[in-house]
C-alpha cells in the first residue's frame, strides 16, 4: 500500500513538473516572438500631430473636467437616495 502512494506521488511530482516547465518554455517562446513581431513592424507608433499645449493649460482642462466628473457623480447619488428612501 505504501509503495504505491509513494508511486503514484512521484507520478504526480514528474507530471507538476513537466507541467510547468512546458508552460515556462511556451510563455518565453512567446516572448521572444512578440519582441521578433514589434522589431519587424516597426515598433513604435507613430509620434503625435496635435500641437502641444502647455502643462498650465492642460491641469486647469483636467480640473474641469473632473470637477464636471464630481458634479455628475454627487447629482446621481442625490437622486438615487431621493428615489430610494
Amino acid at each position: 500500500m505504501e509503495n504505491n502512494i509513494g508511486s503514484i506521488l512521484l507520478e504526480a511530482a514528474n507530471l507538476l513538473l513537466v507541467g510547468m516547465v512546458s508552460v515556462f518554455l511556451f510563455l518565453g517562446l512567446l516572448i521572444v516572438c512578440i519582441n521578433l513581431m514589434s522589431k519587424l513592424v516597426g515598433g513604435d507608433a507613430p509620434a503625435s500631430t496635435s500641437v502641444k499645449t502647455p502643462s498650465r493649460t492642460r491641469n486647469v482642462q483636467k480640473n474641469v473636467k473632473d470637477d464636471k466628473v464630481v458634479a455628475a457623480i454627487s447629482a446621481a447619488v442625490h437622486q438615487y437616495r431621493q428615489d430610494h428612501k
